[in-house]
């Protein structure tokens, strides 16, 4: 088996991203507060601009896992630049494709987004939410130090059905 590789997602990477991206909204519409049909509608344009390097966001950034060249799984991290919560920054998107589940990609995912947002002058926590029901990814993260500190009831509704969001805090250092 080839090697996995995680590196950062560059502006070159969109069509894949954003090819990945509507996979896991459409396989797991649950995880996500996006839409498919909203996502659906953007143009590559707009990942292009989200997989971008911008000095003004330092903390924002996307990774990806890659083995044989094929894109397994992707993550992401997003700041909040006003003066009193410079210091945190939330966990978003993660998505690791059904064919690879239990062979380490989202926990080298994590491993990855965690050593370089630790890395980052200034930034102290980090957050995620992850939807009530979805023990994988909350074991992945409780594994990855993150803690539970709240649920969000009915943080989500898809169609009649509405299901929480459990919020969780790591602190960097």
């Amino acid at each position: 088996m080839d090697a996995l590789t995680v590196r950062r997602l560059t502006p070159d990477d969109a069509a894949v991203y954003q090819a990945l991206r509507l996979r896991g909204l459409e396989e797991h519409p649950e995880a996500f507060t996006s839409s498919v049909p909203d996502e659906a509608a953007r143009p590559l344009q707009w990942a292009q601009e989200r997989l971008r390097c911008v000095a003004a966001r330092p903390h924002d950034f996307f990774l990806g896992a890659f083995r044989a060249g094929r894109l397994l799984g992707i993550v992401g991290l997003q700041g909040r630049y006003r003066p009193k919560e410079r210091h945190n920054a939330s966990v978003v998107g993660m998505y690791v494709v059904p064919e690879v589940s239990g062979q380490g990609v989202g926990r080298a995912l994590m491993q990855a987004l965690l050593r370089d947002a630790g890395r980052i002058a200034g930034l102290e926590q980090l957050d995620l939410t992850v939807t009530e029901g979805n023990d994988a990814a909350r074991t992945l993260y409780l594994r990855c130090g993150f803690t539970v500190w709240g649920t969000l009831p009915r943080a989500v509704r898809i169609g009649p059905h509405y299901l929480g969001k459990v919020h969780m805090v790591r602190p960097l250092h």
